[in-house]
């Protein structure tokens, strides 16, 4: 089995590519709005050092002309997923082929909280995180894994915020995970929003109301 501890060599691999990338951001105006769009000032890219894909590695070829989200941890970047610009037909998101798949924003499991909050996607940890809550990302309803459960145990609540989409998959993520973490509570998103959406519509402050967090 791969290990989820990238080796030494792919690890310097990932970090010259996140550097790159970052670098490359501000040079795509398309790729600053993107993240603007998406309530993401220039701050908050740099420190979760999200980057465009404009001279990809080898190996990256297929990611050229998408956001670079790096997975960061304390001992560096174990993966890069790859995100277009806007929507459209096919998929968002590009992994690397053979990754496995892994927790994004790790390192909210180390803020002292008594509450953290899992997202099905990227953009929608960060946007909780920088309400203020806490959350980590899970790619996709296939990206859980029964071992991520015991990541969440100590926590008075873990909210499992689920996108209201038209196809239910929000709601079928949130089940699966639900089923694995007991102190686990299911919070639906309005209709036709996920988190990162949500807070763009209703403020940051609107987020902790939902979820009945008192700051």
């Amino acid at each position: 089995m791969t290990s989820l501890v990238p080796d030494p060599a792919l690890r310097s691999f990932l970090e010259e590519a996140t550097a790159r990338y970052e670098a490359d951001l501000t040079r795509s105006p398309a790729a600053v709005a993107y993240l603007k769009k998406r309530g993401l000032s220039e701050d908050n890219a740099a420190s979760y050092r999200l980057g465009y894909v404009e001279n990809p590695l080898p190996g990256h070829e297929s990611a050229r002309g998408m956001i670079a989200v790096p997975y960061l941890t304390r001992s560096g970047v174990t993966t890069i997923r790859f995100r277009r610009l806007g929507d459209g037909d096919g998929p968002k998101y590009r992994s690397v082929p053979g990754d496995l798949p892994r927790i994004y924003n790790a390192s909210a499991l180390l803020i002292p909280s008594d509450y953290i909050a899992i997202c099905e996607g990227e953009f929608d940890a960060i946007a909780a995180t920088l309400t203020g809550v806490p959350a980590i990302g899970i790619g996709g309803v296939s990206a859980w894994k029964p071992y991520f459960a015991r990541c969440f145990k100590g926590y008075k609540a873990v909210y499992i915020l689920a996108d209201a989409d038209d196809k239910g998959q929000g709601m079928e993520f949130a089940e699966k995970v639900a089923e694995q973490i007991k102190n686990a509570r299911i919070c639906p998103m309005p209709a036709g929003h996920d988190v990162n959406s949500f807070v763009l519509a209703n403020g940051p402050e609107a987020l902790l109301e939902l979820l009945e967090i008192k700051k």
